[in-house]
């Protein structure tokens, strides 16, 4: 099982991107997996559901790495080039997984209900990363990143503190957008500029 989440997290050259992709698919293969479970124990049209469900989930999988190379390339072009692009490619996404869905309810509504919640898995996953992050390093057998005390430094100066550290946190905003605008693509300077 350690073997094929490490294969997981090489599936891009970026380590990092490539941790984040594998990350996300192991949380949709998880919420597949469980949504495969209960369709089969609940559902009359168990086969056809399993059917959808396990090509709606290869074929998720394949459009998530999609996604990634899609933004990969994107981020090397200009920015007129970057938009055709991506939304070309957002549209062919959208032309597919329309046949995919077509080619399903044309089989059976139940396929269709696997593939549509295979395809919808891309977005749960994303908004769960955090725990499915944590249970993927835990299963391979990493430590921990230390948590936030998530616990703000008391005010002892009464009503007027509050305004001292709301001035405090608007200069600090103004410089760290300062600092951020260094770090900005050319044609964003550009824009921001006209503003």
């Amino acid at each position: 099982m350690k073997d094929i989440l490490l294969r997981l997290t090489r599936i891009r050259r970026e380590p990092v991107a490539g941790r984040t992709l594998g990350e996300l698919i192991f949380g949709m293969i998880l919420i597949d997996l469980s949504l495969a479970v209960i369709g089969t124990a609940v559902l009359p049209g168990r086969w056809f559901f399993l059917l959808g469900i396990t090509v709606g989930t290869a074929f998720a999988i394949a459009l998530l790495i999609n996604m990634y190379d899609s933004i990969e390339t994107a981020l090397s072009m200009n920015e007129r080039r970057a938009r055709n692009y991506g939304s070309l490619h957002g549209a062919l996404r959208i032309a597919v997984t329309a046949v995919l869905l077509g080619l399903a309810i044309w089989l059976s509504v139940y396929s269709f209900a696997g593939a549509a919640l295979a395809v919808a898995s891309i977005k749960v996953s994303g908004l769960l990363h955090g725990p499915f992050s944590r249970l993927f390093s835990k299963m391979l057998g990493e430590p921990e990143p230390p948590k936030d005390s998530g616990s703000e430094p008391e005010n002892s100066g009464g009503a007027s503190a509050g305004t001292d550290n709301e001035s405090n946190n608007e200069s600090n905003n103004e410089s760290n957008n300062e600092d951020d605008e260094d770090e900005l693509p050319p044609f964003i300077k550009k824009r921001l500029k006209k503003r």
